[in-house]
């Protein structure tokens, strides 16, 4: 079942809970890197990792001028791992489709995110959004066996030191 975009009443609800799926992905695809045995797969993992990474260390300084910093982010990380061993075992290749599938309801959700944040907050949503295309088109090019599939990833990761020098 193709997954669904959730509605939000306000900015700070759903920019509270973009930011703790960040962190909870950072450890989730971190997870998933570890387990996997095909080292170009976990390769592929771990860049996703470290994309959810950068994306949480660039809206940090938002979240906590908000107040929209999580309390405990150690519960939500081990939710991240929880979340990944329910897809162990799982071939890569599904998860990809899996990521083409269900993951444009994100984009949709960031989408409104980017409608309800204030003037002042655009840039540093708009990488919410950027950050799911970038996911959604590696998937793509690694289903597609045409092309390199970090180069997405890659090319989001630089966009995102852009933005931190900016």
């Amino acid at each position: 079942m193709t997954a669904t975009a959730r509605r939000f009443d306000s900015f700070e609800q759903a920019f509270a809970l973009s930011f703790e799926e960040e962190i909870s992905g950072e450890t989730y695809f971190a997870t998933l890197a570890e387990a996997e045995l095909d080292p170009r797969n976990a390769a592929i993992f771990a860049k996703l990792a470290r994309v959810e990474a950068e994306t949480v260390a660039a809206l940090r300084p938002l979240a906590t001028a908000l107040g929209l910093a999580p309390v405990n982010e150690v519960a939500i990380q081990r939710k991240g791992r929880d979340s990944a061993h329910n897809r162990k075992g799982q071939p890569f290749s599904d998860f990809m489709a899996h990521i083409v599938r269900d993951y444009p309801a994100y984009v949709d959700e960031f989408a409104q995110l980017h409608e309800l944040c204030p003037p002042e907050a655009k840039t540093l949503a708009q990488l919410l959004t950027d950050h799911e295309i970038a996911m959604i088109d590696m998937a793509h090019i690694f289903l597609a066996g045409v092309g390199d599939p970090h180069a997405p990833l890659d090319a989001y990761l630089a966009q995102v030191r852009r933005s931190a020098d900016a």
